[in-house]
């Protein structure tokens, strides 16, 4: 009777758990909670961090991209760059279209000339540039630039007829007997305070540049200047022009890995010299 008893409270006394083994499970469950956790932030911090670096590289080739597809159908000799009030800009005049005259007188004014067809269409108030050297003569306007009224067929089919809003003087004449028309100027600026970089269309030609032209629509952000942004090396009788881009990409909104990452972009756009 007694060891049966006995044996009965042996077994009642197998089922429990002591104090040190439950402290133990919890440090267990405390360390494991831990571990995870610190295993799952990382995992979404690398996953986030990842993102941001992608979207950054994607931007800055894009804008690469279209800065150098602009930069390359303007007139070599519009080019021009510089800074001031913490903007960093580039500034030229895209070629709408460009075909030969034949007429051209040597000297004085000019009202107009024939010029090969070539499907030569343009809007009126387009510019008409002949054999500018620099982007002081050509934003000067003196010598230079022309202002067109109208295009329009002449008795021969292969030739159009030019016509000058007003009497033009061109001081010089290009070797191939060459001729540009342009729209107005278009400036890349990077607004170094805030990491925008806008486009800036629809404004007037002005001697001097400005720093940045009025209005402007955003095409990308989130990039800083280090040294200067926009140096360009003006093209010579053997060679093009080249624009050097120098800027660096950092997410200004958060740090990457808490340590404020950010990668430099560099990229040339050659130019090409058409006289």
């Amino acid at each position: 009777m007694s060891s049966s008893l006995q044996f009965s409270s042996g077994i009642q006394q197998q089922k429990g758990f002591t104090l040190l083994e439950l402290i133990i499970v919890i440090v267990l469950l405390g360390i494991m909670s831990v571990s995870l956790g610190r295993l799952t932030s990382h995992t979404v911090f690398s996953y986030i961090d990842g993102k941001d670096r992608n979207r950054l590289s994607q931007s800055g080739k894009w804008m690469m991209e279209r800065l150098s597809r602009e930069i390359r159908e303007a007139l070599p000799q519009s080019v021009r760059t510089g800074s001031g009030s913490g903007f960093h800009c580039v500034e030229f005049m895209p070629i709408e279209n460009s075909s030969t005259y034949f007429d051209l007188p040597a000297t004085g004014n000019v009202s107009s000339f024939t010029a090969a067809e070539y499907d030569l269409v343009a809007s009126i108030s387009s510019l008409v540039a002949i054999m500018p050297i620099n982007p002081t003569s050509l934003y000067s306007g003196t010598g230079t630039l022309g202002t067109l009224s109208s295009v329009t067929a002449t008795a021969d089919p292969d030739q159009v007829l030019i016509t000058l809003i007003s009497p033009t003087n061109f001081s010089r004449r290009s070797p191939q007997s060459r001729f540009f028309l342009l729209s107005g100027p278009v400036s890349f600026c990077l607004n170094n305070a805030n990491g925008q970089m806008l486009r800036h269309s629809g404004y007037g030609i002005s001697t001097s540049q400005s720093f940045p032209p009025s209005g402007g629509s955003l095409i990308g952000q989130d990039f800083t200047a280090d040294t200067t942004v926009f140096n360009y090396q003006p093209d010579t009788l053997s060679r093009s022009g080249l624009l050097q881009i120098n800027l660096k990409a950092q997410n200004r909104g958060r740090s990457l890995s808490a340590n404020q990452e950010a990668f430099d972009i560099f990229h040339e756009v050659h130019v090409r010299n058409v006289p």
